[in-house]
Formats: structure tokens, sequence, C-alpha cells
């Protein structure tokens, strides 16, 4: 994990006149998944929008791969909070969607493995209204993952599922994720826990407006369960650090930006 992937310089973004992020810099190196958490309105959000070139930073840059980031790209795929799935298209055909934007056959069975993968085969052919949330959302990230992209984008991705249905999506993202490390990741969530069960890095947005106050690398073991995080003997330290960053935002003194 030594080449830097994607680097976010100084990046500041503007939103109905309103300050969002403020001097953000970042980086994510090949096939590792980051983590950005921070309290609601911290602009965790409006940051991976910015990365995945859906809002132009008002100051700074975006690189991916040495490319400067200016409009969005095939090679970044995005799984939203809310599922964002096409109601019209079965769950095999919005898994299919964007391999046929890119004008790609289906290339060795690469949806049908993903469904398999995420417990899909059985509703392949039911269309949204007909699936549960969890359903939905692995519909979600089952179409995120076929494209191969170089970045994956996952914006809370189990927030709207039930807290069981959150705990298995999880695990099951994860062990995609440690079979095939393929893709650097960012993963934006509110929840230190998933935030230290899922990460390589943890950095904390605090705000508004957002900016970077904890930058924690983790060095614990993978493969990964929820259980085993939790009985790493740094498990308590972790986690009260990052919770305290999110607590304790640093006060600033009169006259100061």
């Amino acid at each position: 994990m030594t080449t830097p992937h994607l680097i976010l310089d100084r990046v500041s973004v503007t939103l109905g006149g309103t300050l969002v992020l403020d001097g953000v810099s970042l980086t994510a190196f090949e096939r590792e998944l980051v983590c950005v958490i921070g309290t609601s309105g911290g602009g965790k959000t409006t940051l991976l929008r910015t990365i995945a070139g859906l809002i132009p930073p008002r100051s700074g840059s975006v690189s991916l791969g040495g490319a400067p980031v200016l409009a969005p790209t095939p090679r970044t795929a995005m799984v939203f909070q809310h599922f964002g799935l096409f109601p019209w298209k079965t769950a095999r055909a919005n898994v299919a969607y964007g391999l046929e934007v890119q004008g790609k056959r289906e290339a060795h069975g690469r949806v049908q493995r993903l469904l398999d993968a995420l417990h899909l085969s059985d509703v392949a052919d039911h269309y949204p209204g007909q699936l549960s949330g969890g359903m939905k959302q692995r519909v979600g990230i089952a179409r995120a993952l076929a494209v191969e992209p170089e970045l994956l984008l996952l914006d809370e991705p189990f927030s709207s599922v039930d807290a069981l249905t959150r705990e298995r999506l999880q695990s099951e993202v994860l062990q995609l994720w440690e079979r095939n490390r393929r893709m650097t990741a960012v993963l934006v969530t509110h929840d230190i826990d998933e935030a230290i069960l899922m990460a390589d890095r943890i950095i904390v947005i605090a705000g508004p407006p957002g900016r970077v106050r904890v930058e924690l690398p983790l060095d614990l073991p993978r493969p990964r369960t929820a259980d085993d995080v939790r009985a790493h003997p740094d498990y308590s330290k972790i986690r009260k650090r990052l919770w305290d960053a999110l607590e304790f935002p640093p006060v600033r003194r009169a006259g100061t930006a």
C-alpha cells in the first residue's frame, strides 16, 4: 500500500453560498479501504460527491490515478444510501446496467457471480418493489462491483436497513473486499464500530464546515469479524480516540478561520 491512488489537495466546497468543506486533504492508496466518519452536517456526503466528480470544488483539486477528476467517470462507481435502483428493471438487469452503459457484455458470468455472492440468485428476476431493503442494497452493491471500478464510493450504504441486516451486509461486503482486493474504496459512515470493522484507515471530518480532525491508520489483522474486532486489545483505545474526535472538535479562537 505505497502508491497514492486518490488524492484530495486542500479541497473546499461551497453549496448555496455556504462553506461545506474547508481545505480537506486526504490520500487513499491502491487497494486501501478508507472510512470517513463525522457527525450530521459535517460534509461527509458532499465530500464523497466531490470525489465522484458530481460537485466541483471551489478550490483545491481531486485526482485519481494521477488524472484530475473534473466530472463523473466510469473509473468510479458509487453505492447510494437509499439504493438508487431503477424500479422498472429486475435485480439482474440493475446489476448489469453499468456494464451495458459501458458497452461491455457480461464477462465470464460476472453478474451471476455477484448475485450468488450476495445471496440474490433467488430474486434475480424480481423488481425492486418486490425486494426488502437489505436485498435492494445488495443489488446496489453488486451493480457497483460489476463494473470493476478503480474507485468504489459508498455513501452510508447500510444505514437504511435494520440492525441485523446491517451486520449481515457489513460482513458480506467485507468478505467480498478481502477476497478480491482490486480497487480503492472510500466508505462514508456515522458509525464508529462500522469504521473500525471495515477500514484500513479512518478519517474524522468535523464541522461545519468540514475539516479533517483526525487521521487514524488501523493495524488490525484481516480477515476481520465484528467479534474479532471488539475482542482486540486496542479496540477500546481506538474507539475512544474516534469518539473524542467527534465529540470534542477543536475550539477556534476569535479572529481565526
